[in-house]
C-alpha cells in the first residue's frame, strides 16, 4: 500500500431562478488471503503552526502500473493558482497540472520528483517538491483507484476502482473505508465506485480513502486515493452560484484572461437589485459577436478560445480541435456570437447557460477522448434523475441514423477512446442546445448593447416585456397540454407528483404528448411563469442534428425502468422517431430559425420540389406498441443498416448499460 509523504516549504518572498437557465460534467502492493492484515494508512498530521506556504501530501511508494497522487495544500492564504511540473524521473503525464491535486499513471520503475508552484491569495509565492518511488509491478490480480483529485467544499465527486484480474480470477467484492480527513457519507451502492459530498472546511484538507479487493481465488489487494478539499470563500447574499469549481483561462495570454473568471464563474458573484450587484459591464467582457469580423460570419476559433475557462487544459485543446474539425458550416461559431465565454469543468453537471453572465457551462463528460482524460470527470449523476421516481412510466430516448445508434457506447468499466467525430454526437448536440439559449437571450438582432451596463441589464427589460424569441414562440404557437405542463414540473423542476399524475400510464402520457406540438417533453420544463426556454432549445437542437447530420431522435414512453433492466424489458406504449419532422411543428421551427439562426434559411437552396430545409426533414415514424424498446430500433427498411445494427448490443450487461443511457439521455442528464 502507499506510504504518505509531506513536504513543507516556507513562502518565497431579480431572483436567482430568473437568472439561471439550467439544462441540461493511488497505488499499493498486492497480497494474498494468507497474508497478514495490512498496516493502517499513516495519519495525516495537521499543518504546522509555523507559517508556511504550501505542503504536499503524496504517495511515497507506488507499484508500477498503479496510479499515484500528490496534493498541494495551502497552510497560509487560499490558493489562487497552482502549477505542477515533473522535475526528474520516468516521464509521466500531468493532465491536472493546474489543480491542487495531480494523479500520475506509472509505466516504468524509478524515482519521480514533482514540483508544485503556487500563488496564494495574499500574493505570496510558494513552492514544494515531492518524490514518488515507483517499484516493481504487482504479481497477479491487483486494484488501482482512479484518480486522486481536488474539489471545492460541498461538491459531489467520485472515485472508480479498477480491478486488473489475472489467471482467470473474477471479482468477489470491493470494500471501501475512509482512513483520514473529516468524515463524509460514502455511497458505494456500486462497489466499483465511491461517491461522496466534499465536507465544508475552513482550511485545505486531504481526504484519504482505501479500497480492498477480494477475488475468486482469495487474492486480496489494497489501494488508496487522495481527494483534497480546496477551501472557498463563503457565498455572498444574493449569490448566483451555490458553488464553483477551480478553473483557469485556457489561454493565459488571452486579453480577457484577467476577467474571465471573476465575470463568469466566481463564488463572489451576487445580484440583489439592478443597482446592488457586482456583475461585469459589457465593456469588460462583451459578447463574442462584437469581436472584429464576427458580425458577418461569427467569431474565429482563436477569438473563441480567448474566452474559454477550463478545469483541465486538455478540455480546451479538445474543444478547440472540435471547432476546427466538426464545424464546417460555422454554425457553432456563429451561435457563440451570442455568448460571452465558455466554461468547461470536470464537475460541471448539468450543463447550462445563464443570462447573468452570458456564458455557457459545459460538462466535461462531453469532451474527453482518452481513458486518462475521462478519469478526471465525475461520475456523480445529474441530481434531476430522481425527480420522476414516483411516476408510473418512464420516458426514453436515443439519437439514431439508418436504424442505428449514432452515439458509440463508452462503458464506464472499460478503458475506451473516442475521436473527434464521436464528439459530434455528444458535444455537438449539447452545443446546439446551450447556444440556442444564448441565441434566445441575445439573438443576432439584439446584440447592439449598452456597454456600460452588464449583460443581465441588457436583457432584463426584454425579459420583463416577454419579447425573447422563446416568448414569441409561446405566444404564436403555444404548447397546449395541461397534463404535460404539469408533468414537466415533476420531471424537470422537482415538483412533487400528485395522485393523479402518479396514476398516469405510459400510454396516457404518450397520448398527451403526441397530441401537442412539442418536439420533446423537455419543452415542458418551465420555470415559474416564464415562457419555456427549453421548447425553443429542443426545437433548434433537433432540427440542427437532423438538418446538418441526418440524425433523428426517438422518443418513447414505457413501463417503469428499474436498475439493471435491459432494453428488452422496456415495452413501448407510445413512441415516435423523428418527431421534429411533423408538419404541425414546421412553423415553430421556422420561427426559431428566423430569430436565432437566420442564416440557415437565408443560405438554404430549395430542392427540385421547391422544399426548404425545414420541409425536407424526414417524416416521423411511429413505433410498434407492445414491442420492446430494442425491437423498435429498426423501424424502416431499404437502408444499409436496416437488418443489422453495427452498434447493436448483444450481452445482458450491454443491454442494461444501453437502456440506462437511453433513460438518462431522455432526461437530459448527459
Amino acid at each position: 500500500m502507499k506510504n504518505t509523504l509531506k513536504a513543507y516549504r516556507r513562502p518565497a518572498a431579480l431572483s436567482i431562478a430568473m437568472l439561471l437557465a439550467a439544462c441540461g460534467g493511488g497505488g499499493g502492493g498486492s497480497g494474498s488471503a494468507s497474508a497478514p492484515a495490512p498496516a493502517p494508512a499513516p495519519i495525516l498530521s495537521p499543518p504546522p503552526a509555523a507559517p508556511c506556504g504550501i505542503q504536499i501530501v503524496a504517495d511515497a511508494n507506488i507499484a508500477n502500473g498503479k496510479t499515484a497522487g500528490a496534493a498541494a495544500l495551502s497552510c497560509g492564504a487560499p490558493l489562487t493558482s497552482i502549477s505542477w511540473t515533473q522535475v526528474s524521473g520516468p516521464a509521466v503525464g500531468l493532465p491536472a497540472s493546474a489543480t491542487p491535486t495531480v494523479a500520475i499513471e506509472t509505466r516504468q520503475s524509478g524515482a519521480i520528483r514533482l514540483r508544485a508552484d503556487a500563488v496564494l491569495a495574499d500574493g505570496t509565492a510558494a513552492s514544494a517538491t515531492t518524490d514518488i518511488n515507483v517499484g516493481a509491478a504487482p504479481v497477479g490480480s491487483y486494484l488501482t483507484l482512479r484518480v486522486d483529485h481536488s474539489v471545492r467544499p460541498g461538491t459531489d465527486t467520485s472515485v472508480r476502482a479498477w480491478p486488473v484480474l489475472a489467471n482467470g480470477d473474477t471479482l468477489t467484492k470491493i470494500v471501501w473505508t475512509q482512513t483520514d480527513g473529516p468524515t463524509v457519507e460514502m455511497n458505494t451502492k456500486d462497489q466499483r465506485v465511491l461517491m461522496f459530498k466534499a465536507p465544508d472546511v475552513t482550511a485545505d484538507v486531504a481526504l484519504r480513502f482505501q479500497a480492498t479487493m477480494t477475488t475468486s481465488s482469495g487474492k486480496t489487494d489494497i489501494d488508496d486515493v487522495i481527494v483534497s478539499v480546496d477551501r472557498q470563500a463563503a457565498q455572498p447574499d444574493g449569490y448566483i452560484f451555490a458553488r464553483t469549481a477551480r478553473v483557469h483561462p485556457y489561454r493565459a495570454a488571452s486579453p480577457y484572461a484577467g476577467v474571465l473568471g471573476r465575470c463568469t464563474y466566481d463564488i463572489g458573484l451576487f445580484y440583489k437589485t439592478s443597482v446592488v450587484n457586482n456583475f461585469c459591464p459589457v465593456n469588460t467582457l462583451p459578447l463574442l459577436g462584437s469581436e472584429p469580423g464576427a458580425a458577418a460570419a461569427g467569431p474565429s476559433v482563436s477569438q473563441i478560445m480567448n474566452r474559454v475557462l477550463v478545469s483541465h487544459d486538455f478540455l480546451g485543446a479538445n474543444f478547440e480541435a472540435f471547432l476546427n474539425t466538426q464545424d464546417p458550416n460555422g454554425d457553432f461559431r456563429r451561435m457563440l456570437g451570442g455568448a460571452t465565454a465558455v466554461v468547461i469543468g470536470s464537475h460541471v453537471r448539468p450543463s447550462f447557460y445563464t443570462s447573468a453572465t452570458g456564458a455557457i457551462y459545459l460538462d466535461a463528460n462531453n469532451l474527453w477522448l482518452t481513458p486518462e482524460e475521462r478519469d478526471v470527470v465525475t461520475e456523480v449523476p445529474d441530481y434531476r434523475l430522481a425527480f420522476d421516481d414516483e411516476l408510473n412510466f418512464t420516458g426514453v430516448g436515443r439519437a439514431v441514423k439508418n436504424n442505428d445508434y449514432v452515439r458509440r457506447r463508452s462503458p464506464a468499466t472499460e478503458r475506451v477512446k473516442r475521436d473527434q467525430s464521436d464528439l459530434l454526437f455528444v458535444l455537438g448536440r449539447l452545443m446546439y442546445h446551450e447556444l440556442a439559449h444564448a441565441g434566445d437571450f441575445f439573438p443576432p438582432a439584439e446584440r447592439n448593447l449598452n456597454v456600460s451596463q452588464s449583460i443581465w441589464a441588457n436583457v432584463s427589460s426584454r425579459l420583463t416585456a416577454k419579447t425573447l424569441p422563446s416568448d414569441v414562440l409561446a405566444k404564436t404557437y403555444a404548447l397546449q397540454s395541461a397534463e404535460m405542463k404539469g408533468l414537466g414540473q415533476v420531471m424537470y423542476q422537482g415538483a412533487k407528483a400528485s395522485a393523479v399524475q402518479k396514476s398516469y400510464t405510459a400510454a396516457q402520457v404518450g397520448a398527451f404528448f403526441g397530441s401537442d406540438v412539442a418536439s420533446d417533453d423537455y419543452a415542458y420544463s418551465i420555470n415559474g411563469d416564464s415562457s419555456s426556454r427549453e421548447d425553443l432549445a429542443m426545437l433548434f437542437e433537433e432540427f440542427m442534428m437532423s438538418y446538418r447530420h441526418g440524425v433523428q431522435y426517438d422518443v418513447g414512453y414505457t413501463n417503469v425502468y428499474k436498475d439493471d433492466m435491459s432494453s428488452d424489458d422496456l415495452i413501448v406504449a407510445w413512441g415516435m422517431r423523428g418527431r421534429i419532422g411533423l408538419p404541425s411543428i414546421e412553423p415553430r421551427i421556422k420561427l426559431v430559425l428566423q430569430r436565432v439562426a437566420p442564416w440557415i434559411l437565408l443560405e438554404d437552396v430549395r430542392d427540385a420540389e421547391g422544399k426548404d430545409a425545414v420541409q425536407r426533414l424526414a417524416r416521423p415514424i411511429m413505433m410498434t406498441v407492445g414491442k420492446s424498446w430494442e425491437q423498435n430500433l429498426v423501424l424502416s427498411t431499404g437502408t444499409a443498416m436496416s437488418k443489422t445494427s453495427a452498434r447493436r448490443v448483444v450481452t445482458d450487461e450491454d443491454r442494461a448499460a444501453q437502456v440506462r443511457e437511453d433513460v438518462m439521455g431522455r432526461r437530459h442528464a448527459d
